[in-house]
């Protein structure tokens, strides 16, 4: 990681269409495919992996662990107790990296960091202080796969359980044949770097759950972690695309009793509080079909929230859509996780209903399909008898996300509209029908034209951090002197590697050329143009008066 890496030039820009979906499923706006319910639950499965922003993980994951490559990278900058640790675990292999970016307490300690850099308000890096404990009691990060030396102490080599993984005693896996998400259980500390561990943990959990004085996790049974795996291996059978997917997306499942307000908690996932989790109400693991429906309800939020992480989908996260089955307005970005959630459960549902005898027979018939919870009391919808079951509700909210003006949503964001109404569509095909928006209805953002541009020599800042990304065609770069990261796509990618003190004209002619269009063309002005604005914009790129 290290400025070097921001004048690499990705391969083919000008056909790269960055988190697109790939050719698998139906391209938006075509009618439902006909044929049987099984070929149309494949078609819709296959889709919710298909785009490589929200939709892919290996991508996802990817970009994420390239965020906390640079993130870690950032702080170091301006934290000079912590920053050997911090540079020694952003340089660690992918394989040691993963158990830290999901320990629960590592991702929210990381998120915290980055947001007080961000305020400028950082002092310390709560992560660096719990890794530098976690090398303490042994732990290790990176010695190659072939070794048969032990590691030693305060070492980032060979490999080893998370921080919080570690304190379980005994250690449970919640899925072993599908993933490594282990399963939450009061913390058995050793010595003093894990019992402040643990503290946090608990002081998450509990967060999490809203309730300081909240209980600790339930013990499961035997026969309830038996019910869950079940339910895991269920998902992954229905649907071996997306519901393999979004398991991945979960590091811990934990099991909790707790009343409210709005009655018994059934399952809840984590978020910034306790990220990577999925929590649990033991009931909801009494049959392998509940199970498999709680762990894809909650681990679709999961894979969005670490999607969205990467790539942000609406201008103002503060405007307000009216919700008629709830009191009160949702944001933007609550309507899409909400349809994220409901167009995974209906093609869920459509694959139960299309299940084979063999998946009847393993995990016996499916249950009828429940209406949602009531609406809140005195709503529209409660006075009308309306949106009352899943289909209803994203029906509207799809309606929400059509009606939205242009301006309200980034490319990012019209593009996971599109996605996400393609898959309903498969599934229900009274849903609103998706659409394609005309190339001249993207907004114009302060900055150079395509046609003029700045003058003078055009030069990238320095120095900065950056990490690539060449399989994916991304590049994700942060100035030194700023706390955001900037991602850019092949094409940005490909004129910033460019600006290294030449003119506009000059830069035209060599992206041509990089780009394989024909110089002085319209679509080399458009690229540039394109790329150029936001680079300088972002404090990228500089360029003399």
């Amino acid at each position: 990681m290290s400025s070097s890496l921001s004048a690499a030039q990705p391969a083919v820009p000008s056909t790269d269409r960055p988190g697109s979906p790939a050719p698998a499923g139906p391209v938006a706006g075509e009618p439902v495919a006909s044929g049987p319910v099984a070929d149309r639950v494949a078609q819709a499965d296959t889709l919710l992996c298909a785009d490589r922003q929200f939709g892919d993980s290996p991508a996802i994951g990817e970009r994420n662990l390239a965020r906390f490559r640079l993130g870690l990278t950032m702080l170091a900058r301006h934290d000079g107790e912590a920053a050997d640790v911090l540079r020694e675990t952003a340089a660690a292999s992918d394989e040691r990296l993963r158990p830290l970016l999901y320990d629960p307490v590592l991702r929210n300690c990381f998120e915290v960091d980055l947001a007080l850099l961000d305020s400028d308000r950082f002092e310390h890096s709560s992560f660096g202080a719990y890794v530098r404990g976690h090398l303490a009691t042994g732990a290790a990060v990176d010695a190659p796969a072939t070794t048969d030396a032990a590691p030693s102490a305060g070492s980032l080599a060979g490999p080893s359980a998370g921080p919080s993984e570690a304190l379980m005693r005994p250690h449970r896996a919640a899925w072993p044949a599908l993933g490594d998400a282990w399963v939450l259980a009061e913390p058995a500390p050793r010595g003093d770097a894990q019992k402040l561990l643990a503290e946090r943990l608990m002081e998450l959990y509990r967060d999490a759950l809203g309730d300081g004085r909240a209980a600790g996790p339930v013990d499961p049974t035997d026969t309830t972690l038996a019910v869950l795996r079940e339910g895991a291996e269920l998902l992954a059978t229905l649907l071996p695309a997306a519901g393999a997917g979004v398991l991945g997306h979960v590091s811990v499942v934990g099991f909790t009793s707790r009343e409210s307000e709005e009655g018994p908690l059934q399952s809840m996932s984590g978020g910034d509080p306790l990220p990577s989790t999925v929590l649990l109400a033991p009931e909801r693991c009494t049959s392998a079909w509940l199970a498999a429906e709680s762990l894809l309800h909650e681990g679709a939020h999961l894979k969005l929230f670490d999607a969205l992480r990467t790539g942000s989908v609406v201008r103002n996260a503060t405007e307000q859509v009216p919700i008629p089955w709830r009191i009160g307005s949702w944001t933007v970005i609550r309507v899409f996780v909400a349809l994220h959630f409901y167009v995974h459960l209906l093609v869920f549902r459509a694959a139960a209903d299309a299940a084979g005898e063999a998946v009847r027979e393993r995990f016996g018939p499916p249950p009828p399909a429940e209406d949602l919870d009531e609406p809140s009391p005195g709503t529209p919808a409660a006075l009308n008898g309306e949106y009352r079951t899943s289909a209803a509700r994203a029906r509207y909210l799809a309606e929400c996300v059509l009606s939205l003006p242009d301006e309200s949503l980034t490319e990012h964001g019209h593009r996971f509209a599109r996605w996400l109404l393609t898959a309903l569509r498969l599934v229900d095909e009274d849903a609103p029908q998706p659409r394609e928006r005309a190339a001249t209805t993207r907004p114009v953002e302060p900055g150079p034209s395509r046609q003029d541009g700045p003058t003078g020599a055009l030069r990238r800042v320095t120095p900065v951090d950056a990490c690539a990304l060449p399989g994916l065609g991304q590049l994700v770069v942060s100035p030194a002197r700023s706390a955001r990261m900037h991602w850019l796509n092949a094409r940005s990618w490909t004129v910033y590697s460019l600006c290294d003190g030449r003119d506009l004209g000059s830069l035209h002619t060599a992206y041509a050329r990089a780009a394989g269009l024909t110089p002085g063309s319209e679509e080399v002005g458009r690229q540039v143009g394109d790329s150029l604005r936001l680079l300088v914009a972002s404090g990228l790129v500089t360029h003399d008066e």
